[in-house]
């Protein structure tokens, strides 16, 4: 009974029953937030491609032809304008989730999380195996660990 009166507690403080839902973002605003998310999520794809072509000249050996970088210069801004197409396309939904954070929805909610869902349970509960009990991290090893 009291850990329902805390989750209460803590699903919505006393001050924010009084407060108004936040007003739904207005177009303009909605496209320069989704315009700024899509640049974030090109940087980053720009990003993940530099560390990639660093990687691969590392570990390339002496004769092959990732070992040095004669068009280094050709292939960034390559790299850079597929992370741009990428970003617009919104393959890697970086730019879904900043925005999902950022803008509220018609209903003037901001939804990061279902407060009645569940992040662990401390029950015991049957697992899909039969030696398995509650949480999966908890459970027996599906492949035994020492062999004899």
């Amino acid at each position: 009974m009291e850990s329902q009166n805390i989750h209460a507690t803590l699903a919505m403080p006393a001050d924010a029953k009084d407060e108004p839902a936040v007003q739904p973002a207005s177009p303009e605003y909605r496209r320069k937030a989704g315009a700024a998310a899509e640049q974030f999520e090109a940087q980053f794809v720009r990003e993940m491609f530099k560390q990639i072509r660093k990687t691969t000249r590392e570990i390339a050996g002496e004769d092959s032809i990732f070992a040095n970088s004669i068009n280094g210069d050709m292939m960034d801004f390559a790299d850079g304008a597929v992370a741009d197409q990428l970003a617009k396309q919104r393959v890697f939904g970086v730019a879904n989730a900043i925005l999902r954070q950022l803008l509220p929805d018609q209903d003037g909610n901001i939804h990061l999380k279902n407060v009645d869902a569940p992040v662990a349970s401390d029950k015991q509960t049957p697992g899909p195996l039969p030696d398995a009990q509650g949480l999966a991290a908890f459970a027996p090893p599906l492949l035994p660990l020492n062999k004899r």
